[in-house]
């Protein structure tokens, strides 16, 4: 089974990340199901989650895998029960003081896509904090900072060499090098420019609204729908752009462009984006990207599939890379689109990511980031836990906020 009541693991094995999103996980359950008995171990998660950030301090403002989901976390037991505002406030205090600790803007041209993102950048963080109730003047303070670099981040200097233009000096993996050796600009919803889109985008529906803000959510999302590739079968974009190609100002890439393709994941691909680009268009009252968006996550089921055995195009069931996170999109467009092409292929997702569960596995199900290459992993992303909140929100009409750590509502 995906979970059970007693805690299966050693507290010594996971870190509080990976504590906190099991906790995370029981706390739905409790919420979902009729059964009772999941409160205990939710509770139990959380306190291991606090004693092992003890042992192995969290040290950066991050939201996956820093005090910003940590936040999110606690918050969802806060709402529930006061005894949680103590923790709750120092976790408040924590991640403004590292989000106010750090210099945002580097003083030279380009960025390292880590300054950004959704996973360990602004993005993230900030998608985070405006989701909190009430927050103290710290943190207040902490999403206007983010903001504002944000917004500056979404500024052009030359044409085609955006703000988020990721030179080499930043390469953190020795293929770039060989594959965008000038540098590359990202799309994806994890690390590229589909994150700060998002997260503006929820900033803005949330009530926080600077100066610039507006003009940067526009100029995100036509430079998103200026980079889109089309097919018979709907908008899709590339994982990233190359800097010769980002400098051509012609348009999009073209027939013969050496572009990476992308899966139809959460992480890149055109969930991802189409989700940046719906959050976008409800926040300008804008129908056009909406529609765009709509329209390229159709089209991911309208495509023909080259493997039967992979109908998705996706060898894993879990959520960054996998089938889970093509699921969590899907569910959040059929409830706010209406899209009865999208609603229909819920049910084969979810027997997808059944297909791949197996009861004698250590934690019932694995990741398969790299075609066999399987790993056993409780967490969130990439792991037992967000398979399990997925089919939850599947098969359950408990509403699944705690998609905010993905940034898709």
């Amino acid at each position: 089974m995906l979970v059970q009541k007693r805690a299966p693991v050693d507290a010594g094995a996971l870190s509080p990340w990976q504590f906190a999103w099991l906790a995370k996980l029981f706390l739905w359950l409790a919420r979902s199901v009729d059964e009772r008995g999941w409160e205990e171990p939710a509770h139990r998660y959380l306190h291991m989650a606090a004693e092992t950030s003890q042992e192995l301090p969290v040290d950066r403002p991050a939201l996956l895998g820093g005090t910003s989901g940590l936040a999110l976390v606690v918050e969802s037991f806060f709402r529930e029960e006061p005894r949680y505002q103590k923790a709750r406030q120092a976790l408040h205090a924590q991640v403004a003081e590292q989000v106010l600790a750090r210099t945002w803007r580097r003083p030279e041209p380009g960025v390292d896509a880590e300054d950004y993102d959704l996973v360990l950048g602004a993005s993230g963080i900030l998608g985070c904090l405006v989701s909190l109730d009430a927050p103290a003047t710290a943190v207040d303070k902490a999403i206007r900072t983010l903001l504002n670099y944000l917004v500056w981040l979404a500024g052009v200097d030359t044409p085609g060499r955006e703000r988020w233009f990721v030179p080499p000096r930043h390469f953190n993996h020795e293929r770039r090098h060989r594959s965008t050796p000038r540098g590359y600009v990202d799309l994806g919803l994890a690390h590229g420019v589909a994150g700060p889109l998002a997260a503006l985008s929820l900033a803005w529906q949330a009530g926080y609204r600077i100066d610039g803000h507006r003009e940067a959510i526009e100029r995100l999302s036509r430079w998103l729908l200026a980079q889109r590739l089309t097919d018979p079968w709907g908008p899709h974009w590339p994982e990233e752009i190359p800097y010769d190609l980002a400098m051509r100002t012609s348009g999009p890439p073209q027939q013969g462009d050496e572009v990476s393709l992308s899966r139809p994941s959460w992480c890149y691909g055109e969930p991802g984006v189409a989700t940046a680009l719906w959050l976008a268009g409800s926040a300008m009252e804008d129908e056009g990207p909406c529609r765009t968006a709509v329209a390229s996550l159709e089209g991911v089921f309208r495509r023909p599939f080259v493997d039967p055995r992979n109908p998705y195009q996706l060898c894993s069931p879990t959520v960054c890379h996998g089938v889970g996170g093509l699921l969590a999109i899907s569910l959040r467009f059929a409830a706010l689109s209406g899209s009865e092409v999208i609603r229909a292929q819920i049910p084969g997702l979810v027997g997808n990511i059944l297909d791949a569960c197996d009861p004698d596995l250590p934690l019932g199900v694995q990741d398969q980031e790299v075609p066999g290459n399987f790993v056993d992993d409780p967490g969130f992303l990439t792991g037992a836990a967000g398979v399990a909140l997925v089919l939850l929100a599947a098969s359950t009409s408990t509403p699944p906020n705690w998609d905010r750590t993905l940034l898709i509502a």
